[in-house]
């Protein structure tokens, strides 16, 4: 397996495989959601290239990491509707069941 060492030191602006990198996601995960964190290439001489600095603000404005919970399977969320509290309550008892045999 080969490992590909990319060095982005002193650069303000990265390539598509060079920002994927940088935020630490796959390629065609950069590329499904470079939009929704409103990252906006620039095209210069034929090539895409995003600012380090827009990429560093989304990162950062992403929000933070909230694990789940090793103790429950069940999402921790206020409000849930009938169709998610059926699903959740359908996949414990699959669980409890699975859990006996």
């Amino acid at each position: 397996m080969t490992t590909l060492r990319i060095d982005l030191s002193g650069k303000d602006w990265l390539t598509v495989d060079e920002a994927a990198h940088y935020c630490g996601v796959s390629v065609s995960q950069f590329n499904a959601k470079a939009g929704e964190y409103d990252l906006s290439p620039r095209h210069f001489m034929g090539k895409k290239l995003y600012e380090k600095s827009e990429l560093y603000r989304a990162i950062h404005d992403s929000g933070s990491w909230r694990p789940r919970s090793a103790t429950t399977s069940t999402p921790s969320v206020g409000t849930t509707s009938p169709q998610v509290a059926e699903a959740l309550a359908r996949l414990r008892r699959h669980e409890q069941r699975k859990g006996k045999r």
